[in-house]
């Protein structure tokens, strides 16, 4: 094992055993487990691939006992006596078994069922990989209780997806946002990604953004998975604050036989020319001591170039008819060309350990992403008469690392496991720096009209770079750590009604503490261009050449800090290389920094966004199941969560040049409130082949961390104040759901659902004016009347609704060499409707002479469609299985959705509907090796923005067709 792999281990393992108390929960539970000892368990799995079987229905006949197996195809139940017991195994697609166990006086036993295919004898070569990945999903989806979606591991290693947020938007009403060009955060039912509660093996992840509440998901790559969960009508016991859902990744457990996979692929970037791309990944898992100690360890590298050519066009409002329709102008064009390379190195380690009647497992994982980039960027500003060049250098990085101990038991009929954790993510950037320079000397020809399309005004430009000179530059450091730490508790205990009705009652708890803080500098140096002795000093700091304006010997040039070859590759709005007219070296720009870092002026604006947060979030739940056979299963149940939360921030007055005057102090703020949340569930099987369930849920999310801590600023130069809101209620979201599935062996599965959230006090951005003294005071500013006030409130009751169809098949009932045809087409129309605050003015003349204006102020609201909500979300999927060949290409589309609301309805913004294709090839070599090829995005689907319609584009970026070559080894 190298260096590398030993650190990582040591993470991982490290973030699990800080827990004094777990020596507690040892003591109190081992006493009573070595009392009970009989226990009858097992793993359920492919005859012939020896696959593991999620979702398979077990029961045990004399005692009415049913359980699902998990992920890993495995179901345990506790036994009261000793005797002979009938086992039933059921999963779609395979033939039913019956299996008689001797159960004697003090043994347990650990049986391994092997199902077959229906119609098919045990020597037959069963369901190909790609089929028996889609029955595994759909297994899933109809054993469990709550109304859910999966992908089993076969399928997303069959999927050319780069990380878990790929693999996760293939499901029904789930849409993806994508940084670098691929997916980052997901979208489910068209709420943001904040409103999305994200786990591995049911254990919060915390939040790895800056301001919001969302996970970066890019940074979980899918050989790490068994499996993903997605959760929209969620359970009694699971975590309330996923308005939106819960997404469950599952990590692998050791199957009994060893296994190793190693796989490593080179990849190329089309945008760039690059062939550097590379990942390689190792897998070993064994089980041990009779199979009673499981061991994973699994680990990958990978590099990927996610440069991007961007190009912005910015407009500006002109006049307004009398039909309300304002003409829109141009008035600014921006080209950016950013060289991005991420790196991400991950690992995670297994352990489970089967005491009988115990079972104990430690699962960890380490992340790491850097995303290290350089942009050179050029703003043509007509109105300003002058063009601007921005070369930004950013080294950044993402950590996550996740360790956690779980336990269950069978103490007699009582089902006890417990798991205690702690997650950390923390993301630094330690040097984000950026040099401005301008040239405002005639930079546009004559005649040049600056209202037109800003795409004119690249060949009306006349860039002179011996005249462009340095006009500032600053740096940013900054620095978001998380620390979530969860202990949890839960009992069941199932029991018989008579001789139809089963019952299983089960409670529990749970403990969760998030510690936040974020640390934001900036420095800056404005004002280079005034050739005062801020540039004088600066230059003899600086031991490198530079080069001078030749009419001003005291301005810096641009070209002091240029590369020899000066075009920069750059696609325009029709994918044509016009290129960028020069570009900056990043060493230079270094040098620079390192030269003038001490001496360049603290922003103190900045520390508004510093602040730290402590939120403590005590839980628990009740829920009875009431199982009538086969045919109907009810859940009642509630949860009860309290919040303890403690939110510090400052009170900043600073103003002047870089907040020089004023003053900025800490100032701290708490919340304490509890929710009871109430939830009833029902699935109905009339039918062996239809399912049908209803659902009533109540969640809650808590507001942004950015919106809820009482910093505020009050800046007295630009009469503005930007506030936090202490006070701003958590939204609670009333959930009902209605599905229904059918599914028939060969053909597959239909299932359609409609759903509904009514979401009282979502939260967001606002501003109004203290236009007088009572109304400064209402808002707490009774000083400050005439001041902009920027704040966040909570809104009256929106709604989310909307439907999803799903269809899944095989064609395995075609003959050879159709039969290894698989589809998947799912689709989701979404609505929504909420509210968002606006604040006009409109200054009359009332008095002529002499001339005396009043400014009226109307405070008005509209009601607008949820922000990231696209309307219509399509995936479809075909792929092709024949002996040792795979194939699979899928496509997406994401219909058009707002992206940001104006005071003008003819300004607000919206990001384009696009269509993405993804492609795979697999061809097995012998029984152990294969070569893949995996092309992603070979359509060149670009991100588009645009304002009121599509006509007024604001931004197009473009990533390109990326593509992988690589070999597998099995064993």
């Amino acid at each position: 094992m190298n260096l590398r792999s030993i650190q990582l281990l040591r993470k991982i393992c490290g973030t699990a055993f800080t827990y004094g108390h777990l020596v507690l929960v040892f003591l109190f539970i081992m006493p009573q487990v070595q009392a009970q000892t009989l226990v009858l368990k097992g793993v359920v799995e492919d005859q012939s691939t020896a696959s593991a079987l999620p979702g398979a229905e077990v029961a045990v006949i004399e005692l009415r006992s049913y359980a699902s197996t998990d992920v890993d195809g495995r179901f345990s139940f506790g036994i009261p006596k000793a005797g002979t017991y009938t086992l039933l195994v059921k999963y779609l697609g395979y033939t039913t078994q019956e299996i008689k166990v001797d159960l004697s006086t003090n043994i347990s036993q650990d049986i391994r069922v092997q199902m077959v295919p229906d119609g098919l004898t045990m020597d037959a070569v069963v369901l190909t990989a790609q089929a028996l990945g889609q029955t595994k999903a759909i297994n899933q989806q109809l054993s469990s209780d709550a109304i859910a979606n999966f992908v089993s591991a076969d399928r997303i290693q069959e999927l050319p997806d780069v990380n878990a947020a790929e693999a996760i938007a293939r499901l029904p009403g789930i849409a993806i946002n994508r940084s670098g060009g691929e997916g980052q955060k997901v979208v489910i039912r068209g709420l943001e990604p904040k409103f999305a509660a994200i786990t591995i093996n049911g254990i919060n992840l915390p939040s790895s953004s800056g301001s919001d509440r969302s996970v970066d998901l890019s940074l979980i790559a899918p050989e790490l998975l068994d499996g993903i969960e997605v959760f929209k009508s969620p359970l009694p016991d699971m975590d309330a604050e996923a308005i939106g859902g819960t997404v469950n990744l599952r990590l692998r457990k050791a199957p009994k036989n060893f296994r190793l996979l190693t796989k490593g692929l080179s990849g190329y970037n089309a945008l760039n020319d690059d062939f550097r791309d590379y990942k390689g990944v190792l897998q070993v898992s064994n089980r041990i001591f009779n199979d009673k100690l499981g061991v994973v360890f699994q680990s990958g590298v990978e590099r990927f170039n996610r440069g991007v050519d961007i190009i912005t066009n910015s407009w500006r409002q002109g006049r307004t008819d009398s039909l309300d329709n304002t003409e829109i102008l141009g008035n600014r064009l921006r080209l950016e060309d950013r060289s991005e390379i991420r790196r991400r190195y991950n690992a995670s380690v297994g352990l489970d350990y089967s005491l009988g009647a115990s079972e104990f497992s430690f699962f960890g994982l380490f992340s790491r992403t850097t995303r290290n980039f350089f942009s050179m960027r050029e703003d043509l500003k007509p109105g300003d008469q002058e063009i601007e060049y921005f070369a930004r250098d950013r080294e950044n990085s993402l950590n996550l690392s996740f360790g956690a101990l779980t336990g269950s038991h069978k103490l007699g009929r009582v089902n006890v496991d417990w798991a205690a954790s702690e997650a950390l993510s923390r993301g630094r950037t330690p040097y984000d720096f950026t040099m401005r320079f301008f040239y405002n000397d005639d930079p546009f020809v004559d005649g040049f009209n600056p209202d037109n399309n800003p795409q004119t005004y690249l060949a009306a430009a006349q860039p002179d770079f011996s005249k462009t000179i340095l006009r500032s530059n600053g740096v940013d450091m900054s620095e978001t750590l998380e620390r979530n730490r969860s202990a949890t508790l839960n009992f069941e205990l199932p029991l018989a009604l008579g001789n139809k009705w089963n019952l299983t009652l089960k409670a529990g708890g749970k403990y969760k503490r998030i510690a936040r803080e974020r640390d934001f500098q900036e420095f800056d140096e404005d004002f280079y261009y005034l050739g005062t002795r801020q540039i004088e000093e600066a230059v003899a700091r600086y031991d490198g050449p530079l080069q001078f304006l030749p009419q001003n010997p005291g301005l810096v040039s641009i070209n002091s800090f240029a590369l020899p070859t000066n075009e920069i590759d750059f696609r325009d709005f029709d994918g044509q290389n016009i290129g960028l007219g020069i570009s900056l070296d990043p060493t230079l720009m270094r040098n620079w920094y390192d030269a003038q870092r001490d001496f360049l002026n603290e922003n103190r604006f900045a520390l508004v966004q510093n602040y730290e947060v402590l939120e403590q979030v005590s839980a628990g739940y009740f829920m009875a199941k009431f199982k009538l056979g086969d045919v109907l299963t009810i859940i009642p149940g509630f949860r009860y969560e309290y919040s303890n939360n403690s939110y510090n921030a400052g009170f900043s007055t600073v103003n002047g040049i870089y907040g020089v005057n004023g003053v900025f102090n800490d100032t701290t703020t708490r919340q304490q409130y509890g929710q009871f949340l109430p939830h009833f569930h029902i699935k109905y099987e009339p039918l062996s082949w239809l399912d049908i369930r209803a659902s009533y849920a109540k969640t809650m999310a808590r507001p942004d961390f950015t919106y809820i801590t009482p910093r505020f600023r009050i800046n007295d130069s630009e009469l503005t104040i930007l506030a936090g809101n202490p006070d701003l209620n958590y939204a609670v979201s009333t959930n009902y759901d209605l599905s229904v599935s059918a599914y028939k062996g060969g053909f597959g599965l239909i299932s359609a659902g409609v759903f509904l959230k009514q979401i009282d006090n979502l939260f967001y951005p606002w501003q109004t004016f203290l236009v007088d003294d009572s109304t400064a005071a209402v808002f707490g500013f009774p000083d400050n009347k005439g001041y902009d006030f920027t704040s966040y409130t909570n809104s009256a009751q929106g709604y989310s609704f909307g439907y999803e169809i799903d269809f899944q098949t095989t064609l395995s009932f075609l003959p050879d060499p159709f039969s290894g045809l698989v589809f998947n087409i799912n689709y989701a129309r979404l609505y929504s409707e909420t509210e968002v605050f606006f604040l006009t003015s409109e200054t009359k003349l009332i008095v002529p002479f002499p001339p005396i204006f009043e400014t009226i102020y109307t405070s008005s609201t509209r009601n607008v469609n949820l922000r990231s909500q696209a309307p219509h979300i399509l995936r479809a999927s075909l792929g092709y299985d024949y002996r040792g060949f795979s194939m699979r290409i899928s496509a997406a589309y994401q219909g058009t959705k707002p992206n940001n609301y104006s005071v003008n309805k003819d300004f607000d913004t919206f990001v384009q509907g696009f269509w993405r294709y993804d492609a795979s090839i697999k061809q097995q070599l012998g029984q152990r090796w294969s070569f893949f090829l995996n092309l992603n995005n070979f359509g060149n689907q670009r991100d588009i923005s645009f304002t009121r319609s599509p006509e007024f584009t604001n931004s197009v970026q473009t990533y390109g067709l990326t593509g992988n070559l690589g070999l597998q080894f099995r064993i």
